[in-house]
């Protein structure tokens, strides 16, 4: 049985949605550089689907091959936070 792949433009909505988020939430970090958030609660509060959330998230990667987001594990979660290239672009 063929796996069906998510349609291209969900997948651009959610990487919208988590980015934009992720953005907000560092900025009012004050731009804290250990700043992360648990990704299971983006993803619930952004109401994506956990096979769209994933897509979304493996597609992340800027034109010079660096990842605008970065997923880690810390006492068995997932983390999301912005990657460097990200950060500097959100820097006043």
């Amino acid at each position: 049985m063929a796996q069906t792949k998510t349609p291209h433009a969900i997948v651009v909505q959610a990487q919208y949605r988590i980015f934009n988020k992720l953005c907000i939430a560092y900025r009012r970090s004050r731009q804290d550089p250990s700043f992360a958030i648990r990704a299971e609660d983006i993803r619930r509060e952004l109401a994506i689907a956990e096979n769209v959330f994933a897509e979304a998230l493996d597609t992340f990667v800027d034109a010079n091959g660096e990842r605008i987001v970065e997923v880690f594990e810390k006492n068995g979660e997932r983390y999301l936070s912005l990657g460097e290239s990200a950060k500097i672009n959100l820097s006043d």
